[in-house]
């Protein structure tokens, strides 16, 4: 996926892979944690397939400067990809839920699931408090909003899902 991500942003603008990591982290809120090796490994395959293309930026006083642009046929892929019909797919195989899975098929016993339900809980309601801080630091509107308001629903629903966890085992 973060071949279509780069090809998007580099559908505004050319750009070199630290500033392709600042967009990718400004767009999504910081929620997506990026390496640059990851960055630049993506745009050399990217240009591989002919998707992107590579000019070299002579700079002075630092290292020359790969600048990436789209090309037509990164254009048309990108079209394409975001025409395709998204399948979406529940998340069923998250750490958190096959955890509560193998506990009921593995331990007899409560004491585990509780405190891996607890933990869970607790990590969740900490994420949730970081986005929703990133969330009030964004422009009303802004898509990356969209995006932190999407992943603080989907962390509520999980959590609600452990509280009925908790109680089935209770039951």
């Amino acid at each position: 996926m973060l071949k279509y991500v780069l090809l998007g942003i580099l559908a505004e603008r050319p750009r070199h892979g630290y500033d392709l990591k600042a967009a990718v982290d400004a767009a999504f809120g910081g929620t997506w944690p990026l390496n640059i090796g990851q960055i630049y490994t993506t745009l050399g395959r990217l240009d591989r397939d002919g998707l992107v293309e590579c000019e070299i930026v002579e700079q002075e006083a630092l290292p020359d400067r790969k600048v990436y642009r789209l090309t037509a046929v990164g254009r048309k892929e990108l079209e394409r990809w975001l025409e395709e019909p998204t399948r979406l797919a529940p998340p069923l195989h998250d750490e958190i839920f096959v955890k509560v899975l193998v506990h009921d098929l593995v331990l007899s016993e409560a004491g585990p699931r509780v405190a891996t339900i607890t933990a869970a809980r607790h990590d969740l309601l900490g994420a949730m408090r970081s986005l929703g801080a990133r969330l009030d630091a964004e422009p009303a509107g802004s898509v990356t909003g969209l995006l932190l308001r999407a992943a603080i629903d989907r962390l509520a629903a999980t959590a609600d899902w452990l509280d009925d966890a908790e109680a089935h085992r209770r039951a």
